[in-house]
Formats: C-alpha cells, sequence, structure tokens
C-alpha cells in the first residue's frame, strides 16, 4: 500500500506498507516526512516508520498519490508508483526495493494542478487536473 501524505507544511512524503504488515505509526504529529515537526528539534523517530520518498514543499505543495503501474503501453514502468503534485503539475516515479526507494524519475512537467490518478480497464494511468482535464499517459 503506497500513502500519499501532504506534508503541513515544509515537507510532502509517500509512505508505503508491504504486504502482511499493518497497525504502523507513520509518525503524525511527531514528523512530517523525516523531520521533526513537533517539537521543532529533539524528536525521537523510536518506533515511527519514516517515508520512502519524501521532498520540500518548496518543490511543490501537495503530494498527489497515484498507482503502481501494470499496463502494457509503456514497459519500462510496469512495477513502478507513480505520484504527482498539484502545484508543481510533476509526475514522478519510483521503485521499491530491499525495503528502500529506487529508480526515482521525473517523468512529466505536465503544467496542471494534479489532484488524482486513475485507472482504466487496462490498467493504464490517468492524470485529472483540478480544472477538468483527463489525461493519459503515454510514452514519449
Amino acid at each position: 500500500l503506497y500513502i500519499g501524505d501532504p506534508g503541513q507544511s515544509s515537507w510532502e512524503e509517500i509512505n508505503f506498507e508491504p504486504a502482511g504488515s499493518g497497525n504502523r505509526n507513520y509518525g503524525w504529529r511527531t514528523m512530517e516526512g523525516a523531520h521533526c515537526f513537533s517539537p521543532m528539534n529533539g524528536c525521537s523517530a523510536a518506533g515511527l516508520t519514516l517515508p520512502i520518498v519524501e521532498y520540500p514543499s518548496a518543490q511543490g505543495c501537495a503530494v498527489i498519490g497515484g498507482f503502481v503501474y501494470r499496463g502494457s503501453a509503456i514497459p519500462s514502468l510496469r512495477g513502478a508508483y507513480l505520484y504527482g503534485d498539484f502545484c508543481s503539475g510533476e509526475v514522478r516515479s519510483f521503485r521499491v526495493s530491499g525495503g528502500g526507494a529506487t529508480d526515482q524519475a521525473l517523468l512529466l512537467s505536465t503544467g496542471l494542478s494534479i489532484s488524482s490518478f486513475g485507472r482504466d480497464a487496462n490498467n493504464e494511468l490517468y492524470v485529472l487536473d483540478a480544472g477538468g482535464g483527463v489525461y493519459r499517459i503515454e510514452a514519449q
């Protein structure tokens, strides 16, 4: 399970819940991403699960969770998790391997206000724009 978690003020994060696990504490209210939030300094991350991916809010403003790509139109993306940001309009991806994020990549700079992702019957992915547009993700 991938969990896109918009930050409180400084960090956007994606958490990862492996199959068969559960009852994890992803740090709210102590942490924002992998950084102390309350208190701002000297917090303890003991017993918390830190995000698999994070980025500063200065690079966007609200992470928008997506899907693992399972379509066939873009074979190089199979198994990668795609997500976006509402303000930057960027679509990014990564894979999970050995409990960490690998193959992180910027896929698209769309200029959209990404509000959600969708998936069709063939597992192809779509980006939804807050202005009402729906766009299929295609190979460039």
